[in-house]
């Protein structure tokens, strides 16, 4: 797709009720830094609780922002001047910043969330519901993309490399408050010096016979994963029996489904695409990962290291990991923007995780690496955006709509 935009009137929406809540603001950001200047712009702030952010919040919150340790939105001053000037032109709205989220006639809205509560097709959604244009992937993708367990599922069946799991749903134990029981008994337990196994054996024949599976057929040490969340938020490394119990029941109380995975010791990479039937593809990213565990403070903490763009592989391996990113996108039903993460060495592959709204700002590896392919930071957002309006115009065109035939 070849993008020739006019100016545009946007709405970023960002924050949210998901535990990626830092990460959106980030993002969102690092985006209205970088839009094209004849854009028209328009912020919005979701608070952790579900409330929209009054406009006369909005100044004394970027100021917070702008200095908080987790938060590098920005390379230089430039970007966080033309941020405030957005943001003092949001503090003059009149009335309620919902009434003029759904009310207005954007042209597009970009949803700039990151995990459970906007990246996981609930506000894709809303902005359907709207008949408004948005970034970023589709209703479908984004459910199902959210859930490692789905994705990995889909990705199985569609003939695509995956690592083998064992997962466990709530239900299966007989929901949260037969969950919150065991962590109980478990806790009880140990003020006994007792096996949390030993407790699990008695009171859970489900999750006894998952966790005998998973020494069976994936063995230690091995990752215990929240289908749900992303930026290995929840995410645990377990070495032997107790602490896979600890973890199960961990994981389970931050998610109705998890998952147990081997650890992959090959190197990890990450491939970015935008567009929409035949997406443009970044540079491979190689991840400078910690070779014990990639957790949360590793990757947007004070000592998070460099990832390498492009990666330290050859024209030929480039290509194949590329090509593994284009059927990921085609199998899931990929759109306007994402990110695949797989794991590859010696020419064995395994599909990590797919991002439908990756990162931005200096955290995030998705713009540097368009940027390597000269794909310009305002390129990059046009091409996500007219891919946005193009899905919209084709979802318009079928024949789906309410015909008054009274």
């Amino acid at each position: 797709m070849t993008t020739h935009l006019p100016s545009l009137r946007l709405a970023l929406v960002c924050g949210g009720t998901g535990a990626e809540h830092i990460g959106s603001i980030e993002s969102a950001l690092w985006i209205l830094s970088q839009f094209r200047t004849d854009h028209h712009p328009t912020f919005f702030y979701q608070h952790p609780d579900g409330r929209l952010a009054e406009a006369a919040e909005l100044p004394a919150l970027f100021e917070t922002w702008a200095t908080h340790p987790y938060i590098k939105a920005w390379s230089d001053p430039a970007g966080a001047e033309r941020c405030r000037a957005i943001f003092r032109r949001a503090a003059a709205w009149n009335g309620s910043p919902w009434t003029m989220l759904t009310s207005t006639r954007w042209d597009l809205v970009w949803p700039a969330f990151h995990g459970r509560g906007g990246e996981d097709g609930s506000f894709q959604g809303f902005c359907e519901s709207l008949d408004l244009p948005y970034a970023g992937c589709g209703i479908a993708a984004s459910v199902i993309s959210v859930d490692k367990i789905k994705t990995k599922a889909i990705l199985r069946v569609s003939g695509l490399p995956v690592l083998p799991q064992v997962t466990i749903d709530d239900w299966e134990l007989g929901g949260s408050a037969a969950i919150s029981a065991l962590a109980e008994q478990m806790q009880h337990a140990q003020s006994k010096i007792q096996s949390g196994f030993d407790v699990i054996k008695t009171a859970s024949p489900v999750l006894t016979e998952r966790i005998i599976e998973t020494e069976q057929h994936l063995h230690y040490p091995v990752f215990v994963k929240p289908a749900s969340l992303g930026s290995s938020l929840g995410v645990t490394k377990v070495s032997n029996r107790e602490e896979l119990v600890s973890a199960l029941i961990q994981s389970l109380a931050l998610d109705r489904r998890v998952l147990i995975e081997p650890q992959c010791n090959w190197p990890e990479y990450g491939i970015g695409l935008c567009g929409l039937d035949e997406p443009k593809v970044s540079w491979v990213v190689g991840y400078a990962l910690n070779p014990d565990f990639f957790d949360y403070e590793a990757k947007f903490g004070n000592q998070a290291q460099d990832d390498a763009i492009p990666a330290h592989l050859d024209a030929n391996q480039t290509r194949r990991l590329q090509e593994l990113a284009i059927a990921t996108w085609h199998a899931l039903d990929l759109e306007s923007c994402a990110r695949v993460d797989c794991f590859y060495e010696n020419g064995q592959f395994a599909i990590n995780e797919v991002n439908t709204m990756p990162g931005f700002g200096a955290h995030s590896v998705y713009a540097e690496a368009f940027a390597k392919a000269d794909l310009a930071p305002a390129v990059l957002l046009d091409e996500i955006i007219a891919a946005g309006l193009e899905r919209h115009r084709r979802r318009n065109q079928l024949n789906i709509g309410f015909k008054d035939r009274l």
